[in-house]
């Protein structure tokens, strides 16, 4: 059975808003602390680069602590990464636990109706939690073991190999009648000589990223599979199936090379220059090589994301970190489905919070109406003071200005997460009706 999506769509941002008492009762304790989390580590960071503690009495504003931080930040992961690596790991932990005090009593509200236990501060930790954590970094652990070390260490013995072979030395004659203008050029080199470009441009490339463009194709092959398409007619066609998803495999991967190709040279040149990763000694590999190397495992990546994407609002539900349901929810078409609504949700959250909240609201209805507030009450102190303003009026203004502002990031956050806690519970609830059909 097919995914609504505007059904879909709209239960999640439904979710979001009718709810937003539930929500804010049930988060706004957790919020707050992942805000102070948040700038704690700003000024751990700094910290640390600069060796010695950073307090608020030095560096009073947030702002200016995070413009620091992104100023030096590759000088504090080049020479104190111990302690960077340390605070980065130490804020993810407890953001992770943060939001799962919220999350997983907000979707099992959203998938079973299940209101979250009374009280207003709260801040709960137990199965529920735990089973949306492990849910959640379950995928994560799988794309890491199965998908990343396995094809990074394969390539990166293969690419050593290949740049060892195209830098092997060889003697060539530039004067053909004379034996004595012996040169020593490499085998790319004399590749060049001989007007045989393409072996290192395209054959090399080709054979190099052959056995990861094959496994992204069977994947994609066996996905589509009749048995992951219940609702399919007419006989099942394995060739022309083959056929298709072979010509789609194609299409991607030439246009990852005409796109992106001149931009990844240019990202390996860099690092080269940087010497980060190890980057150094494959600069002078096909970069068409890497590339494909490259789009092989960003398809597997997302195909894996987009498979176990509803998993943590499943495992939450049903209280079982069971895959069934999860898996028959994206198989066939629905995995495009599923692709879409994320798309569409990610862009609705971009266009709400780029363009109408911060450059509309923040940055020019609520300016003008604060400054004019400011300019009134200004006024209105000169006119009993004798014509001089009062000292506190600036203060103050400042400080409503800026809890507005708080206040804003506070319930974009509430709404956010409300979303993302609804589109988890009507995915649950897809993943029943799927089974229960089946």
């Amino acid at each position: 059975m097919q995914l609504r999506i505007l059904s879909i769509l709209g239960e999640a941002l439904n979710f979001g808003g009718r709810r937003m008492a539930t929500i804010m009762r049930v988060s706004w304790l957790a919020v707050v602390l992942l805000l102070i989390v948040d700038m704690a580590s700003v000024y751990a960071y700094l910290s640390a680069i600069a060796g010695r503690v950073i307090t608020f009495a030095e560096v009073g504003s947030f702002l200016t602590a995070q413009q620091l931080l992104a100023r030096f930040a590759s000088q504090g992961w080049s020479q104190h990464w111990e302690q960077m690596a340390a605070i980065t790991a130490a804020s993810l932990f407890v953001q992770v636990i943060l939001i799962s005090t919220f999350m997983a009593p907000l979707i099992r509200m959203a998938g079973l109706g299940e209101r979250p236990a009374p009280g207003l501060v709260r801040l709960p930790f137990g199965p529920d939690q735990l089973r949306f954590i492990i849910s959640s970094l379950l995928s994560a652990v799988f794309v890491i073991v199965v998908i990343l070390l396995p094809i990074m260490t394969t390539s990166f013995f293969v690419l050593k190999y290949i740049v060892a072979a195209m830098s092997q030395t060889m003697a060539s004659f530039p004067d053909a009648d004379s034996l004595h203008t012996i040169k020593l050029i490499t085998a790319q080199e004399g590749l060049a000589q001989r007007g045989a470009e393409w072996v290192f441009g395209l054959a090399v490339p080709l054979v190099a990223a052959a056995p990861f463009v094959l496994l992204a194709w069977l994947v994609t092959f066996f996905h589509f599979s009749p048995r992951n398409r219940p609702n399919a007619t007419g006989k099942p066609n394995g060739l022309l199936r083959a056929v298709v998803t072979l010509g789609i495999i194609v299409l991607i991967f030439g246009a990852a090379v005409l796109l992106l190709g001149e931009a990844f040279t240019q990202i390996l040149k860099s690092s080269s220059a940087a010497g980060a990763g190890g980057a150094t000694g494959f600069v002078s590999a096909p970069v068409n090589a890497i590339l494909l190397i490259a789009t092989a495992t960003y398809l597997l990546v997302i195909y894996v994301n987009f498979r176990l994407y509803a998993y943590p609002g499943i495992a939450v539900c049903r209280r079982s970190f069971g895959l069934g349901g999860t898996l028959r929810l994206s198989r066939g078409w629905n995995i495009f489905r599923i692709l879409i609504i994320l798309l569409a949700v990610s862009g609705f959250f971009y266009v709400l919070q780029i363009f109408i909240i911060n450059s509309l609201f923040l940055s020019t209805l609520l300016p003008m109406v604060v400054s004019t507030l400011y300019q009134a009450v200004l006024v209105s102190t000169k006119l009993v003071n004798s014509g001089v303003g009062a000292d506190w009026v600036l203060p103050l203004f400042i400080w409503v200005w800026n809890g507005i502002k708080i206040l804003a990031n506070v319930f974009w956050a509430f709404f956010s997460y409300g979303v993302v806690a609804g589109l988890y519970g009507r995915l649950y609830r897809e993943s029943e009706r799927l089974e229960g059909a089946g």
